[in-house]
């Protein structure tokens, strides 16, 4: 390993760009390679950060012995194939999410890591808002006693890949996004796998027991099919989730609807609640004064979180130091989402 900064490669120059700068960033690791089928767009951003080394293949990348970590930030398809390549090169990976479009192969990376002995991170950034930070830490601690039900919401207008989207962005461009063998699906898949693992996590991570589940895609053909593209993924998925402890979590996400567009989580505990709305800067809470009136008050962020990034970055120099998202960790999220689409399938409650 590299003696002075840890050299970080990243694939993909969508998404990738944020993993970019991150790299570029602190003050222990070093941008050291970008990889992606697009070149010119690759060198422009090797250009930008003045890195050297550029590849269109990333197994010529995952060759260089003088590379520590890499991140994947390609279809969701590919996120398999290529961490297990990297992990068994000798890299440590922080993958974008979804973790892999099928368990068993979220399974497999899991078991790659720890074959290899390297670090597994995955990217469910909304962990690493110092808000959201703050939260988990104040659940927690019982200022809101049990958390018996929690709900989690993503509502978009008009957020869909490749209609909404421009083709250059960092999101939701690419064809990909709405072919169910490459993405694994679609608006759960891609949004809505952020709530769930956000308010899963807040709730302190219970183990998931059984869920029932609603998936659509009304609005998707018709919309595709204006701009000359077919597709099979849902526009909108439901479904509530029951824990060991019979806490239930009901998520509900959707890239267009005929709806107001709403972003936020609800948190309903025996000793008091919250509510985060459309990226407010202070969550709610809602609890009663020793008489029993009720009361509420703004709860802010007091401290600082690192990014993903410089979290993953700092957890592959300190091995004693926990990473907040791991592979295995987030395994549980990834068996959530496929049983919400075998709930649709067979139209029954799935076991966990």
């Amino acid at each position: 390993m590299a003696a002075s900064k840890l050299r970080a490669g990243v694939i993909g120059t969508g998404m990738g760009r944020y993993h970019m700068e991150g790299y570029a960033t602190h003050p222990r690791s070093e941008l050291y390679a970008i990889c992606d089928l697009n070149l010119p767009e690759a060198k422009q951003f090797a250009a930008k950060y003045g890195v050297k080394h550029v590849f269109r293949d990333y197994r010529d990348m995952l060759a260089r012995d003088d590379l520590d970590l890499v991140s994947i930030a390609t279809p969701n398809h590919l996120h398999a194939e290529m961490t297990i390549a990297a992990l068994q090169a000798g890299k440590h990976v922080l993958c974008e999410k979804p973790m892999a479009i099928k368990v068993e192969d979220a399974e497999a990376m899991v078991r790659a890591a720890k074959k290899a002995k390297r670090r597994l991170g995955i990217n469910v950034g909304l962990r690493f808002y110092p808000l959201h930070h703050g939260m988990r830490d104040l659940v927690a601690s019982g200022r809101l006693g049990e958390v018996y039900y929690a709900k989690s919401n993503w509502i978009r207008r008009k957020g869909m890949p490749v209609v909404d989207f421009p083709q250059t962005g960092e999101m939701g461009r690419g064809d990909w996004f709405v072919q169910k063998r490459k993405s694994g699906g679609g608006a759960l898949i891609d949004i809505g796998v952020h709530m769930l693992d956000l308010v899963w996590w807040l709730m302190g991570s219970p183990r998931p027991r059984q869920v029932l589940a609603g998936v659509y895609s009304e609005l998707l053909p018709a919309r595709l099919a204006k701009v000359g593209v077919r597709g099979d993924v849902d526009d909108l998925a439901t479904a509530l989730i029951r824990f060991d402890g019979d806490q239930t979590l009901q998520v509900e996400v959707s890239w267009d609807a005929f709806q107001e567009p709403y972003f936020g989580y609800q948190l309903f505990g025996t000793a008091g609640g919250a509510r985060w709305a459309n990226r407010a800067r202070t969550v709610t809470i809602f609890s009663d004064l020793k008489g029993g009136k009720p009361t509420q008050k703004e709860f802010a962020a007091k401290r600082q979180v690192a990014s993903s990034y410089h979290h993953f970055v700092d957890a592959c120099l300190d091995r004693d130091l926990s990473l907040l998202a791991s592979g295995e960790e987030t395994l549980a999220v990834a068996r959530m989402l496929d049983a919400i689409y075998t709930s649709q399938k067979t139209g029954r409650a799935v076991g966990l």
